[in-house]
């Protein structure tokens, strides 16, 4: 009787099980990582979470946590690379970078080794050449901030933004470096002055939370002070400090609303308040120099920017980068770059097809502004001066207030034409008495006019690995960077505080004060 084996069948299986099952013998991490390849290619990003997921759905078993991080771990290194081999990379591709975009900065702070032609990555800066010849479009406000990165070394990641004539983030500059100090922020400063403020009368408000290092670095850096610049804090960062000390819900509101606050009478009364809740609390703030967190005292610098938020803006675009190799985060940054150009430009043309003078920002708050300031009784003083007074009454006829208008000088004694620079109702109003076009007022880098000019600097599109041209220097990673701990779930370290969940009830009711 003979014998036979099957080694092959090519019908239908009917052996697959209904129900999900855990885990499987041959559902390795490595075939995994090739299933996510794909994926991870399309979105840097992609999560965890997402893997158990797709893996679920795609072969009908549950993964641990930690066979997702082992797989999307290696599905990341296999279309990015290492840590370490892309390092040896950054050089190539840097030069590359600058050879097809011509005009955008890369300044290298390397250490040598005892190797001849070999040196250790130590910073590293970038700034593209469209958003540095944006930046001229733009108010002098910079905003800096630094990020953790979430790959085998902690190294960190700094950042300088802007913001636009529609009030959106333009990223300005990035830089490598093994942590926040004031080594690291001292040189990030001083690329900042080189590349974005090389004449001696530029002007800029730098805004900032309150970091030791990035303190003590402004003192080495003339750019940033007094005459030629100033020092703002980030207001969310001053109170966050403010309740970990006092942890009170009541002070930290009044805090936050001391710091937005555009008129100093209001502002002295809030400090009042909290004066009489706690003395200690009132001492810690009258501590720090009034123009450094408030706007009624800022004198118009930061143009109404409360916080660094624009640069965690950023930070959240980055978020899936930080788990990446160094030349990929650079590649993102280029590209993230490259889609906020395309996007304004053409959100631009549609201002401009309505017929626009003003970006939607202003041109909203002005337009809310003269609706408003036909309720407004004009008594005027000066011609010369252009001077008046002018009655303000609530629509329900409960109480009034009077408040001064001087034309020439710019100002209105309710402090909030200086804190944007848009006329308020006020000023609206008194312009109207005097034959005035109120509009003029509107500062230039609001216009239709810088908007457009902040997006037309051009990218051109980078070619792969292949193409890229061979350099003098070889670079090596710096084991001096720590090394994380090992695999395993990561807790975040951004730690929620009690400033997260009132935070935005307070920006609402500031943004409601600015119309």
């Amino acid at each position: 009787m003979g014998l036979f084996k099957i080694t092959k069948y090519a019908g239908p299986h009917t052996c697959l099980m209904n129900e999900i099952s855990v885990e499987h013998g041959n559902l390795g991490k490595s075939m995994i990582a090739t299933h996510l390849l794909g994926m991870v290619r399309q979105d840097p990003a992609y999560d965890i979470k997402f893997v158990q997921q797709n893996v679920k759905d795609r072969f009908g078993f549950e993964i641990s946590y930690h066979k997702a991080w082992q797989s999307l771990k290696a599905a990341r290194e296999q279309v990015y690379g290492t840590w370490e081999s892309s390092v040896k990379k950054l050089p190539r591709f840097m030069a590359f970078l600058q050879k097809l975009n011509p005009g955008t900065v890369v300044e290298w702070l390397n250490l040598d080794t005892d190797r001849p032609g070999v040196q250790m990555l130590h910073y590293v800066f970038w700034a593209f050449r469209p958003c540095i010849e944006g930046f001229r479009s733009c108010r002098n406000v910079i905003s800096v901030d630094g990020t953790h990165l979430y790959t085998k070394y902690k190294h960190k990641l700094l950042v300088a933004v802007t913001l636009d004539a529609n009030q959106q983030v333009l990223p300005l500059a990035f830089a490598l470096v093994d942590e926040e100090s004031l080594a690291s922020w001292r040189w990030f400063l001083q690329m900042l002055a080189k590349h974005l403020l090389p004449n001696d009368d530029d002007r800029v408000c730098l805004i900032s939370d309150r970091h030791s290092g990035l303190i003590s670095a402004i003192n080495y850096v003339p750019a940033f002070k007094f005459p030629r610049g100033v020092h703002r804090f980030c207001l969310r960062h001053v109170c966050s400090n403010f309740n970990k000390k006092f942890n009170n819900i009541r002070l930290k509101d009044l805090c936050w609303r001391a710091g937005a606050e555009v008129n100093a009478r209001k502002f002295e009364r809030i400090m009042t308040e909290i004066r009489e809740l706690n003395e200690e609390a009132y001492n810690w703030l009258e501590m720090i120099d009034k123009t450094q967190w408030t706007l009624s005292h800022d004198s118009g610098w930061r143009t109404g920017i409360l916080t660094t938020n624009m640069s965690e803006c950023v930070n959240g675009v980055l978020k899936g980068a930080r788990r990446l190799p160094i030349v990929a985060i650079v590649q993102i940054t280029f590209h993230r770059s490259v889609r906020y150009f395309l996007e304004r430009t053409t959100r631009c043309h549609r201002m401009l097809n309505a017929n626009q003078e003003w970006a939607d920002f202003a041109f909203r708050i002005f337009e809310a502004r003269q609706a408003e300031a036909v309720h407004h009784i004009v008594q005027k003083f000066d011609y010369n001066q252009q001077s008046a007074s002018v009655l303000t009454l609530s629509l329900t006829g409960q109480g009034s207030h009077t408040y001064v208008v001087k034309l020439k000088h710019k100002t209105c004694s309710c402090g909030k034409w200086g804190t944007h620079g848009i006329p308020c109702s006020h000023a609206i109003q008194v312009s109207r008495h005097f034959g005035v076009n109120a509009s003029n007022f509107i500062p230039q880098y609001y216009s239709i006019r810088a908007y457009r000019k902040t997006y037309q600097g051009r990218f051109e599109p980078l070619y792969g690995e292949e193409y890229w041209d061979p350099v003098d220097i070889e670079l090596v990673h710096n084991p001096a960077v720590r090394v994380r701990r090992g695999p395993g779930r990561y807790v975040s370290t951004r730690i929620p505080n009690e400033m997260d969940r009132p935070q935005a009830r307070a920006r609402q009711q500031y943004q409601s004060r600015q119309v």
